[in-house]
């Protein structure tokens, strides 16, 4: 087995089942159809999604033909969710939003010009989203 890193998803077996479990259950089409819904009408859908690629949405784990393309699309969702009405009214759901999109500008290749994770990667478990 080919090991690279320490997080559960940084080897050959790994990658190898998490492929395999995309194709057989094909997740990323069902994540495109709530990522891709109007978050004006369905702001908590498009969440959701944004939310099933903040835990997915890694190397190794989600396609790598479509990451970068899914990660844009995952944060430029998120960002329209929150600029919905029903969102903006709860300050609270605002930061819980900026923070999803900020884990997922962590994730860029070249994550020079984004503004640095609060925690950084090598300090914060991989369960550890928000």
């Amino acid at each position: 087995m080919g090991m690279w890193a320490y997080e559960p998803w940084d080897n050959d077996e790994a990658a190898d089942w998490y492929g395999d479990l995309m194709d057989q259950t094909r997740l990323r089409e069902a994540w495109l159809e709530g990522i891709n819904q109007d978050p004006g009408d369905s702001p908590g859908v498009v969440r959701a999604a944004g939310a099933l690629f903040v835990m997915l949405g890694r190397v190794y784990v989600w396609p790598i033909t479509t990451f970068d393309e899914d990660l844009e699309r995952a944060i430029a969702a998120l960002s329209r969710v929150a600029e919905c009405d029903e969102y903006k009214e709860s300050p609270e759901l605002i930061e819980l939003v900026t923070k999803e999109i900020e884990e997922l500008k962590s994730r860029r290749k070249n994550n020079s010009d984004n503004a640095s994770p609060s925690i950084p990667a090598s300090a914060k478990p991989w369960w550890k989203f928000w």
